[in-house]
């Protein structure tokens, strides 16, 4: 039994085979493909290493989709543009400054790619549930003026009076002001 399956390019066909060699060393289960079709990639890959001079458009599109479904995608590429680099960076692609080497450590190169993978996903998350609480800062923001307004109360008055209503009705704070703010008049 394999441990992955790892989609595998490389414009010249001797490094894809030495590639190919060195993943089924690894029992990894290694997929040559010469040129891509992004919409008909095999569905049941665990990363991709790609090894080219030239990186084409498809190639690009290929990387940066695969990285961004969160597999671990590795590129050997010595010569990339910047704007290149930073794109694929960007989207999680794990880049290699040089050309496959004979003894390349690619099982060392996949497991930096995943690590990069998970990094890459808590970055997100962590930026999500900030912006969230952000969010949910304003609508609180907006609900105490609100309170302030219609009640006469004081700022610290309008937040414990919401703290309380969140509190007995089981609800965050965010979400009690934003059915506030969704109230007519």
């Amino acid at each position: 039994m394999s441990f992955s399956r790892i989609l595998i390019h490389s414009d010249d066909v001797a490094h894809a085979n030495r590639l190919a060699l060195l993943l089924s060393r690894y029992g990894h289960d290694p997929v040559t493909i010469r040129r891509p079709d992004p919409l008909q990639l095999p569905t049941d890959l665990n990363g991709a290493m790609v090894d080219c001079r030239l990186l084409t458009a498809e190639w690009r599109v290929v990387s940066i989709g695969l990285a961004q479904r969160g597999l671990p995608v590795v590129l050997f590429n010595d010569a990339l543009p910047e704007h290149l680099h930073d794109q694929l960076m960007e989207a999680g692609v794990l880049l290699v400054p040089h050309r496959l080497l004979d003894k390349e450590p690619v099982e060392a190169w996949l497991k930096q790619a995943r690590a990069q993978q998970a990094m890459l996903r808590r970055q997100q998350d962590a930026m999500a549930d900030m912006a969230e609480k952000l969010e949910a800062r304003k609508l609180i923001e907006r609900a105490k003026g609100i309170l302030m307004q219609k009640h006469q109360l004081s700022e610290d008055a309008a937040f414990t009076a919401l703290r309380k209503s969140a509190m007995e009705h089981g609800l965050t704070m965010g979400e009690l002001s934003r059915r506030l703010l969704q109230l007519p008049g």
